[in-house]
C-alpha cells in the first residue's frame, strides 16, 4: 500500500526542519494544524515562516490561493515586519522551489 498525503507532507516538513536546523535554527513543526505555517524556524536575527506543498509537477498556478492566503495572514496579523514567510514547493526528483512571500510581492529564492 502507497504513503498517505499525511505520510507525504511529513515527509517533506521533515526535509524542511532538517535544513533550517542545519542553518543554525531553532525549528518548530507544527503538526497537523492546518494553519498557513508548517514549520517554524526562530534565530538570533530572523523568524522564519515555511507553508509546504510537494508536487509531482510544478505550476506556479496551482498555488496562487497559497500565496494569497499566506499574504492576507500577514496582512491581518500585521507581522510583515517581523516575521519572515516562505512558501517551498517539493517537486519530486528536482527538490525544493522556495519563494519569500510579502504583503505585496512574491519572489523566488535562490
Amino acid at each position: 500500500m502507497g504513503r498517505t498525503n499525511y505520510q507525504r507532507g511529513y515527509e517533506i516538513e521533515r526535509k524542511i526542519v532538517h535544513e533550517l536546523t542545519d542553518r543554525g535554527f531553532l525549528v518548530v513543526r507544527s503538526a497537523g494544524s492546518h494553519s498557513k505555517v508548517d514549520v517554524l524556524g526562530i534565530s538570533r536575527r530572523r523568524i522564519l515562516a515555511v507553508q509546504s506543498k510537494r508536487t509531482k509537477r510544478f505550476s506556479m498556478a496551482a498555488y496562487r490561493k497559497e500565496i494569497t492566503d499566506i499574504q492576507a495572514t500577514i496582512k491581518e496579523h500585521n507581522i510583515d515586519e517581523v516575521i519572515d514567510f516562505e512558501f517551498w514547493v517539493w517537486v519530486d526528483r528536482q527538490g525544493f522551489r522556495k519563494w519569500k512571500v510579502t504583503v505585496d510581492s512574491v519572489s523566488e529564492v535562490a
